[in-house]
């Protein structure tokens, strides 16, 4: 059975978000978790809860905890006991095939590269997440792991992008796209036209620059770009997203004619939320460890915790770290 190890510490609202995910993941898949943090908190929460598979929920004391605001490099240095290190090294020592964590997404980065370690071909690990679109879902990366890269680490995000989508969104033969500002291949700045260079000689199925509005179309499977744009889409977007849903929030009080317009459209805003839910689609998986590591919202609610544990348990099932340390080889030679 596959086992996962959950910071029950991390997020804005533990443990008892959490918890709550933790319990409904082992409800759903045949896997089973441990929930780290500070072991009195843990009892007490997980008390409010009697159906669920207890033998499969166990807990591990960890007495130190990262806040969302702390230094990345500080707290891996000081905090030898917090919940991120004792579950990272629970995975890195065998006792657990992955780690998933809602809490500091630097800490999370950092303490991940540090005790799972790189891969050998591996320059930056980097953060995939799986986006919606208005055709298919897609993977976006990096989300901000990496704000300066050179070209060779795109090439390497979408070797490692390729092999997700492949895995875990089934798509055959992924079309890897470059996004830029335009389709042009002249396009970018100097980071991207080289990029474009080294993806086009690629052995990939690579269909050259996306635009933005064009990466929302469901254009491709795969979108790399460096983590600097990467998270400033993601911001971007959960931004717009609330923003459209508060719009639509205080249009029904404005008159009774809004009102009824709004209750006749509920059932499209119902899919469009499920279709376009963040929730949906769980944690980012932070590619190119020795290990599998899930980064996932710090807002996340019950449901995208679920959602961020059975990613972590597919990307067991399927193998990813292997699997990816082959292609990276396959790519490098030299450095098997």
């Amino acid at each position: 059975m596959i086992h996962i190890v959950l910071d029950a510490m991390g997020g804005d609202h533990a443990p008892e978000t959490n918890i709550e995910g933790a319990i409904d993941a082992v409800s759903r898949y045949p896997i089973s978790i441990t929930l780290v943090g500070i072991l009195p908190q843990l009892e007490k929460a997980l008390k409010k809860h009697t159906q669920f598979p207890h033998d499969r929920i166990s807990l591990r004391h960890a007495s130190e905890v990262v806040s969302m605001s702390e230094s990345p490099t500080l707290s891996f240095r000081k905090k030898k006991d917090s919940s991120i290190r004792v579950g990272l090294n629970m995975v890195k020592n065998g006792e657990a095939h992955a780690f998933v964590s809602a809490g500091n997404t630097g800490a999370m980065m950092t303490s991940s590269v540090f005790v799972l370690g790189r891969l050998p071909q591996v320059e930056r690990p980097v953060l995939a997440a799986v986006f919606p679109s208005e055709n298919k879902p897609f993977v976006l990366l990096d989300m901000g792991s990496s704000v300066d890269c050179k070209a060779s680490h795109l090439e390497q995000f979408a070797v490692m992008g390729h092999h997700f989508s492949k895995e875990i969104l089934e798509k055959d033969n992924p079309e890897v796209a470059l996004l830029n500002i335009g389709e042009e291949e002249d396009k970018g700045n100097a980071l991207t036209r080289e990029a474009f260079s080294l993806l086009q000689n690629s052995s990939l199925n690579f269909i050259g620059n996306i635009e933005a509005k064009a990466m929302m179309k469901g254009k491709a499977d795969v979108v790399v770009c460096d983590g600097f744009v990467g998270n400033a889409i993601l911001k971007f977007g959960e931004g717009i997203s609330k923003a459209f849903i508060d719009f639509f929030k205080k249009e029904s009080k404005t008159s009774l004619l809004s009102l009824i317009g709004l209750a006749l459209l509920k059932p499209a805003f119902k899919r469009f939320k499920k279709k376009f839910d963040y929730d949906e689609y769980g944690g980012a998986h932070l590619l190119g460890l020795h290990g599998i590591s899930i980064v996932a919202h710090g807002s996340a609610k019950p449901k995208a915790i679920r959602n961020a544990i059975k990613t972590a348990m597919r990307g067991v099932e399927h193998n990813m770290v292997e699997k990816i340390k082959a292609a990276l080889a396959d790519n490098h030679p030299e450095k098997k």
